[in-house]
């Protein structure tokens, strides 16, 4: 599933992003805008506007009345019965939304730091964007939340280590 959210869910979008979901998130972005490319995109569109509801959108759309980002997620994952699947996490980029490839560690030595370098194995990069991501201390955090927040029957395969 394709999601875009408006310009209030800036969050969110990063952890859909971080679940693997084709998330676009673009602010600002006027409602028109944001259904124009919602609809030419073929995403489903979330919304903490409740105004926005008002408008036909062909790929539906949800308005959440929560302000907390891992209430947001139980919310949409488990209104939408969204299957989520742990191997898809972290395999995009959480600022600009491209899918993101291993590197060799030779090939951005130049741009990851020494501590980086020595001591992970997997080294991933945007392509779009270039920036790099690792298995660092905030992955074992992002996987807590991302654990407390998905419901437990929308989760298919294991979690990752």
């Amino acid at each position: 599933m394709k999601f875009i959210c408006d310009d209030n869910l800036g969050k969110l979008a990063r952890y859909l992003r971080i679940m693997g979901f084709d998330t676009s998130f673009k602010e600002p972005i006027s409602d028109s805008d944001l259904l124009a490319a919602a609809a030419s995109e073929g995403r489903f569109l979330l919304t903490r506007d409740s105004h926005i509801l008002d408008k036909k959108h062909p790929f539906g759309v949800m308005h959440l009345t929560v302000d907390d980002p891992p209430a947001q997620i139980a919310m949409v994952i488990g209104s939408l019965g969204i299957q989520v699947r742990p191997e898809d996490f972290f395999s995009r980029c959480s600022r600009c939304n491209d899918i993101c490839h291993p590197v060799k560690k030779e090939e951005v030595v130049d741009r990851a730091f020494p501590f980086i370098l020595k001591t992970q194995e997997l080294i991933s990069e945007c392509p779009s964007c270039r920036r790099l991501y690792w298995r660092g201390s905030h992955y074992r955090r992002l996987l807590d939340e991302l654990k407390s927040a998905i419901p437990r029957e929308c989760v298919i395969g294991s979690w990752p280590e």
